[in-house]
């Protein structure tokens, strides 16, 4: 099983940093605001933390599971970065 998690670790570090550079992109491009932009940051420097020590102690996975399922609810529920008011 931690050959698993290594691997699943290793693959989250993987697509946060994907992330962080198809967003950047995204904003060098087309101009997005820093309220737009900064939570992009923080959700990819909390993967990668959580990927971190997750390879670090298997315990850990808990940390993953739960940003997983945070990340998936911000995404879908306020449409990729946007701020509702």
């Amino acid at each position: 099983m931690n050959s698993f998690l290594y691997k699943f670790s290793i693959f989250t570090i993987f697509i946060a940093l994907v992330h962080f550079t198809l967003e950047t992109l995204f904003t060098i491009k087309f101009g997005q605001t820093i309220a737009g932009y900064l939570p992009d940051l923080i959700a990819v420097a909390l993967l990668i933390t959580a990927g971190y020590l997750t390879m670090k102690d298997s315990s850990a996975i808990g940390i993953l599971v739960v940003l997983g399922g945070l990340l998936s609810v911000y995404t879908i529920g306020l449409g990729h970065g946007d701020l509702m008011m």
